[in-house]
């Protein structure tokens, strides 16, 4: 597996969240705060379903430009 990096950002850390694509199937590796909010829960249940073995995680919009890239676009310009 190779994972390619996007970008971090989201704190004054070396813990930040980070965007990661794993070149060997396109997927992407996110990291971020795990959702543990009840209200925030329950409005994805109401579209979606989180399997037990799943976790719903929060990025910081400091990331949507390297998300963007992650899934291939070109240079956006994100405010």
């Amino acid at each position: 597996m190779a994972l390619r990096f996007y970008g971090k950002g989201g704190s004054q850390t070396e813990s930040c969240p980070s965007v990661h694509g794993d070149d060997a199937d396109g997927s992407l590796v996110i990291v971020g705060w795990p959702v543990e909010d009840p209200e925030v829960i329950a409005k994805i249940m109401e579209v979606s379903h989180i399997e037990p073995h799943e976790r719903a995680f929060r990025v910081p919009k400091e990331l949507k430009k390297a998300l963007w890239e992650a899934c291939g676009g070109h240079d956006p310009d994100f405010d």
